[in-house]
């Protein structure tokens, strides 16, 4: 699609709002890249899938999507063996971090598009957790990392405090007082000195380091630490490569990954796009499109989505018995408006968003969209508008399709009225008989006599209110724009004489045309009327149907009622007479000359006559009927009436392969088949006491572990007492607070908020594997 069309009708600021929704950087930039597609079957999809997520975020709220990088070239990188920095394995942590999340998320979805998704996330805990205690930042390797990395940090610790104590030992010697320059030990080159004058160097022996810009000081290594900074110094090179070599194995447990930590940030960055535009949509009140296969665009209130404050809708529709739309109108009424507003729309239903109009709004797909509405550029280049538009007509007319939309602002404006007209109705004939779809929009009457006339064509208008004189900006399609100036005229005070003088000027087939706008316009009221008046009598009938509807089933019910009470008193008389027959025949049988064989078959007549003679029905034994609205699928919880017992029951048992299934009507559990009921509205508690206890999961994914370090008191004292609740809320059964050495500050207010915690059953510092005195474990009661 072309450029500069996509640029006249704004499409880069419906990007960037779109953009705005997106939660990660990577995803923002590939929206800015989006074109409109031309494959239906994509652009479909697409929406099909922007619908579901739409669904999804109404009923969840919204994905808490974070730490998203473009991995892509650190991938490429520990494919090579190279070794990843800190930084790059940190941000492998938060991909895996937002993919556990992910997949927890989704694994009470039942949308097939999102579940499909979401379980296509992997996960790794191994990796996660190994980068997890190895790196603190992206500075910082933690002592955790290795029981080799703990051991030299440790020597490191000790070889520092002999460097220090022997340094000290100049520092307060009375000997020194004079030589040094100021009480401080400082490191030069990675070497402890200490400043001494330049004048007394001799004093201290040792080897200079570094010079004061005055060059008063000398910074002095004493011959007596030399060997206590080279050991020093071979423990800081053993513990670079032993940080390489942790590095490296993280690297390598990472290239073991490679093929899936791709497949998460594209299955992430999916769900980051989707959402961006169910979010667009959701904050926007934007509708699902319809794409159609047949050549038209009827779209139900649209409104141009850039415009802010109080937007009038239009509805507007080509295609079918018409191709071409004209519209008339007085200027600065919305024409220039309306063309922009399809164009754009369908620039957005072809990028596969959502658009700014109601439900049912259709759009066929187009190869492309030309535009004239001005050429600021042409005009630049010293063309007149007339020039500038008539050369991007010349392109038009080349190189647009039957499948191509055509948008015409002004058409054959700039020049002499009676051959801009001639021309704009040859321009719109050439594009008509191509089985081009056209929108025009023109000052000319000639057009509205050529939309009149010629088949395919139609005309449209935008309101104006001669009261008020101001448009209304509402498009009617079918109405051609009348002329309203001598109106306007006369309400603005030009005097009578003027107004007189004009009208007789005006050429007879205008005062025509005039004419037969007016009588237009009144028809159409009359038209609107008739309508009126046809819709309330459809209101009228559908409620005398509706009231007959329930006489007809209280007339059904009373008789039913009727024919069930006959039949009851039917029932009880034969089985008096039935017990009455078998007692007197007993009876007989006990007579000393009674023929027992005959007696026997006159028993068994009357019982078989009164097997024939009684009345049986099914609502006396649960028989149900087949279902007029039968699901095609159901899941737990759903409610359904049961066709014949118009009794409301809760699905307990999921169909089997033959469609049966089990039902439960207040304490009665009975089976039934999903051919025999109808799905109905009613409260699924399955369904919510699952999203409860998915909210709940949602909430409780927290790391076990809280780093105070770097915070002010009061701070990290709130994030205590917030993560101690979150921790206990994920019924975590301990917990790791690191807080340093420093001062003791941190550590004394850690054990203040433990101590009086009823929720805390034990804590105490981390032993050496764990951080020592820096950290605290807390166990939770």
């Amino acid at each position: 699609m072309q450029e500069k069309s996509l640029k006249v009708l704004e499409y880069e600021k419906i990007l960037e709002r779109l953009a705005a929704c997106a939660r990660s950087s990577l995803v923002k930039e590939e929206i800015l890249k989006l074109r409109p597609y031309e494959d239906p079957t994509y652009i479909r999809e697409e929406l099909t899938y922007a619908s579901s997520m739409l669904e999804l975020v109404r009923k969840n709220g919204n994905i808490d999507l974070f730490g998203l990088y473009d991995l892509r070239e650190i991938v490429a990188y520990i494919r090579k063996n190279g070794i990843l920095e800190a930084k790059d394995l940190l941000k492998i942590l938060d991909l895996l971090r937002v993919s556990d999340y992910l997949k927890d998320y989704g694994s009470n979805i039942e949308d097939p598009l999102m579940a499909d998704i979401f379980d296509r996330i992997s996960s790794n805990d191994f990796l996660k957790n190994e980068i997890d205690r190895s790196i603190i930042n992206e500075e910082e390797i933690s002592d955790n990392a290795s029981a080799t990395l703990r051991n030299i940090r440790r020597q490191k610790q000790r070889k520092e405090g002999d460097i220090r104590n022997k340094l000290n030992s100049y520092i307060t010697n009375s000997k020194y007082a004079d030589a040094l320059q100021d009480n401080v030990v400082s490191v030069r080159d990675g070497r402890y000195v200490v400043p001494v004058k330049t004048n007394k160097r001799a004093v201290i022996g040792g080897i200079v380091h570094d010079k004061s810009a005055s060059g008063n000081t000398l910074f002095i290594e004493p011959a007596a630490i030399v060997e206590l900074n080279n050991q020093l110094r071979d423990l800081e090179i053993k513990e670079e490569d032993e940080i390489r070599k942790i590095l490296d194995r993280l690297s390598r447990i990472a290239q073991a990954f490679d093929v899936e930590l791709l497949e998460n940030q594209k299955l992430i960055a999916r769900i980051d796009f989707l959402q961006a535009k169910a979010r667009f949509a959701l904050e926007n009140e934007y509708s699902l499109p319809i794409i159609s296969d047949e050549k038209i665009l009827d779209l139900k209130e649209a409104r141009h989505p850039l415009l802010t404050g109080r937007v009038v809708p239009i509805d507007v529709r080509i295609g079918g018995d018409y191709r071409t739309l004209i519209i008339t109108g007085p200027n600065t009424g919305g024409k220039t408006v309306s063309l922009k507003t399809v164009g754009l729309i369908s620039a957005m239903a072809q990028t596969g968003l959502f658009i700014p109009a109601m439900e049912g709004s259709k759009l066929c797909i187009f190869d492309d969209i030309f535009l004239d509405i001005g050429d600021t550029q042409s005009i630049e280049m010293s063309l007149s508008t007339f020039s500038a538009s008539l050369t991007n007509i010349v392109k038009i007319i080349k190189e647009a399709t039957k499948d191509s939309l055509v948008l015409l602002d002004e058409i054959g404006s700039g020049t002499d009225p009676v051959e801009g007209a001639a021309l704009a109705i040859s321009i719109l004939d050439f594009l008509t008989e191509k089985n081009v779809m056209t929108f025009a929009t023109t000052h000319y009457s000639e057009l509205k006599y050529y939309a009149v006339e010629t088949e395919a064509v139609m005309n449209a208008s935008v309101e104006f209110d001669v009261d008020s004189l101001s448009p209304t900006y509402k498009l009617e399609i079918g109405t051609p724009g009348k002329s309203n100036a001598f109106e306007i005229s006369k309400r603005l005070g030009l005097p009578l004489q003027i107004l007189k003088k004009a009208k007789s000027l005006i050429g007879e087939d205008t005062r025509n045309i005039n004419k037969i706008l007016a009588e237009i316009e009144i028809d159409k009221k009359k038209i609107e009327d008739k309508n009126r008046q046809i819709d309330e009598y459809k209101k009228e009938i559908s409620s005398i149907r509706n009231e007959l509807k329930e006489k007809s089933k209280k007339l059904d019910k009373k008789e039913e009622d009727i024919i069930r009470e006959a039949e009851d008193k039917a029932n009880a008389i034969l089985d008096k007479a039935n017990k009455k027959s078998q007692e007197m025949l007993k009876e007989a049988k006990k007579s000393r000359n009674a023929n027992t064989s005959d007696i026997d078959r006159s028993l068994n007549k009357i019982r078989n006559k009164y097997k024939e003679g009684r009345i049986e029905r099914e609502g006396a034994s649960l028989k149900t009927k087949l279902s007029k609205n039968a699901p095609d699928k159901l899941k737990l919880g759903d409610f359904v009436l049961i066709a014949g017992l118009n009794e409301k029951a809760e699905v307990i048992g999921l169909p089997d392969k033959n469609g049966n299934i089990k039902v439960q009507m207040g304490i009665l559990k009975m089976d039934s088949n999903i051919k025999n009921v109808t799905k109905i509205k009613g409260d699924n508690q399955t369904e919510k006491n699952i999203t409860k206890v998915y909210n709940t999961k949602k909430a409780m994914h927290i790391s076990p572990s809280l780093d105070l370090r770097g915070q002010r008191y009061d701070e990290a004292m709130r994030n205590l007492d917030k993560y101690l609740d979150d921790a206990m809320l994920a019924g975590l059964s301990k917990a790791k607070i690191i807080h340093g050495k420093g001062t003791g500050a941190l550590i004394k207010g850690v054990g203040e908020i433990l101590e009086g915690n009823k929720r805390i059953q034990d804590f105490r510092f981390g032993d050496d594997k764990e951080g020592g005195y820096g950290v605290t474990i807390v166990t939770f009661g």
